[in-house]
């Protein structure tokens, strides 16, 4: 035992090298093994041409050979990953969020979808991993809502590894979570192929709602504003409001096309909060052919009695127009949090774009759509911090000036930006370089506390990095955190930290588990571990700074 004896003698029959010739067993595992080098040969060339077909195939032919759910307790936590689902269960008893699916840009540029589940108890910290027969295809940016025992997927999009090509979904599915089987119930009708969208639990809980999304193929793209509601009962789905919307808006009062939205349900209203719509360029000058941005924050409510929508006066200290935000309702104080997401800064007449990465939190009351900060409070016995002298634009052009240096910016030198042309078939993650590009700015309104507390967000208190499209869960008083994405320099890197933000009378945040080696090294490696050849590029920048203040300070004279 323990010699490897026995097993090079098996793994020597197996093969036929101890002369007797190969066993049955042995023609079995070659020819499986060679059909398996073979698969992975057509999956090869397959990302390498961005055939998303013969991708999807293959993806199909692997889960068809799994049998048997697959449960792996206390396995590690989930790769780094941004618009995934997490998505909270109704059971008191484990307290667990289930995650599935997501994407992530690599270190070498490309991207990966994922199709995997996990079940994360969160009062243990401890990760499960589910592998099912029968299960979605990968997909990102889809949704999922949990009822009676189940969890209920619907749409998402299917993104090649050069992000050349996309594919979205129309089907719906239905895990069970006591059996972890998976099933496809998708009706004959029902909302069109997307992503992007939002889906809630009628207040009423005998449906789902869902809102808006979209669909973008690079030559087609749509946005929608409509309303479905699908039945649980009888598992069919009811337009509620409008229809498919391409390249226009809907007929009937309500909110624009949108993806990316905040959604709530309670009571009788249906809360929709800002979102996100491209355009196509209008084909004048070198950007004609170039996808531009508009980020909403606009609030609506719906009668669901009326099936009317209402545009709402947006009232308190509300968020400023940001991208790729996340948000989950908080039931028990019946309220709606949204974390995160980014606005750019052009500053020099754009040569200089400035990416601010928020980490701040804000709350939406559910009863009257007023808005608060969620403010931050030191731990017994701390100082609290001073205000922030500069924030927004004048934090980012300090920044810019070399002056500060601030995690939460991101610099990026926008004068090679003519030669750039982002294609109709850019989204994803890319469709947020297009707004950073080609429509800069909106209005920044960051409170990282109350004004009429007097209490400034402590030094003391940890707080996440500021990230776009978080993975968000409410369980109890805590609204969890996993992932997203920040930009470091040209490069999207995803995220791997776990974060819990306390939504007491005195909120604070809470790190549950620090980035992956991995992520970490991409994240802070520069400033980690310092090279030869990071010191030389410290240096250019560096350099780069003092040639930018220079020229300032001549323009300032002149």
């Amino acid at each position: 035992m323990g010699s490897g004896r026995d097993k090079r003698k098996k793994a020597a029959k197996r093969s036929g090298k101890d002369g007797s010739g190969p066993s049955g067993d042995a023609k079995t595992s070659a020819k499986t093994d060679k059909n398996a080098a073979k698969l992975e040969r057509r999956m090869a060339k397959a990302a390498a041409d961005d055939d998303i077909d013969a991708l999807l195939a293959n993806i199909r032919l692997m889960d068809s050979k799994l049998k048997e759910v697959e449960v792996h307790e206390d396995c590690p936590k989930p790769g780094p990953r941004c618009n995934c689902s997490f998505t909270p269960t109704l059971a008191q008893k484990p307290a667990e969020v289930i995650m599935f699916g997501g994407e992530c840009v690599d270190a070498t540029g490309k991207t990966q979808t994922f199709g995997d589940l996990f079940r994360y108890d969160v009062d243990r910290n401890k990760w499960t991993k589910v592998v099912s027969p029968n299960s979605p295809p990968p997909r990102s940016a889809h949704q999922a809502v949990a009822h009676g025992g189940y969890l209920y997927v619907f749409g998402g999009e299917f993104t090649s590894p050069n992000q050349e090509k996309f594919h979205h979904y129309r089907d719906l599915w239905r895990l069970d979570l006591e059996e972890h089987a998976w099933e496809n119930i998708t009706p004959k009708v029902g909302p069109s192929a997307r992503s992007g969208h939002r889906m809630v639990t009628h207040p009423k809980g005998k449906s789902l709602l869902l809102f808006g999304g979209f669909y973008d193929t690079g030559d087609d793209i749509r946005y929608y504003n409509d309303v479905w509601e699908l039945n649980l009962e009888a598992m069919t789905w009811r337009c509620r409001f409008g229809g498919d919307v391409a390249g226009g808006a809907s007929t009937l009062e309500g909110p624009s096309p949108r993806s990316a939205s905040h959604v709530s349900a309670s009571n009788d209203s249906l809360w929709v909060y800002g979102g996100y719509r491209k355009f196509a360029g209008d084909g004048e000058g070198d950007d004609g052919d170039v996808e531009k941005g508009s980020t909403h924050s606009d609030l609506w409510r719906m009668d669901l009695k009326s099936w009317r929508w209402e545009k709402q006066k947006k009232a308190g200290m509300a968020p400023g127009p940001r991208a790729g935000a996340t948000s989950a309702t908080h039931g028990a104080k019946k309220r709606h949090v949204l974390f995160g997401g980014v606005v750019d800064h052009e500053i020099r007449k754009g040569e200089v774009i400035i990416s601010e990465f928020f980490n701040d939190a804000y709350s939406m009351s559910l009863d009257n759509g007023r808005w608060y900060p969620v403010c931050l409070y030191a731990d017994k016995g701390s100082k609290p911090e001073a205000p922030r002298e500069a924030t927004g634009r004048e934090e980012a052009e300090r920044v810019a000036r070399g002056e500060v240096f601030n995690e939460n910016f991101n610099v990026r030198d926008a004068t090679v930006r003519a030669a750039i042309k982002i294609q109709a078939h850019y989204r994803g993650y890319a469709v947020r370089k297009a707004y950073k590009l080609y429509r800069i700015g909106g209005q920044v309104s960051e409170l990282l506390y109350s004004p009429g507390s007097g209490e400034a967000a402590p030094k003391t208190a940890p707080r996440p990095r500021g990230r776009m499209n978080a993975a968000l869960a409410v369980r109890g008083n805590a609204m969890y955190l996993f992932g997203g994405a920040v930009e470091i320099g040209d490069v999207e890197v995803s995220l791997d930290d776990v974060w819990a933000l306390e939504l007491s009378a005195r909120p604070k945040w809470r790190k549950i588990a620090e980035y992956s080696p991995e992520v970490a090294e991409r994240v802070h490696g520069e400033a980690v571990e310092s090279s030869d050849e990071e010191e030389e590029e410290e240096e250019k920048e560096r350099a780069h700074a003092m040639e930018f203040r220079a020229r300032k300070t001549v323009e300032g004279k002149e």
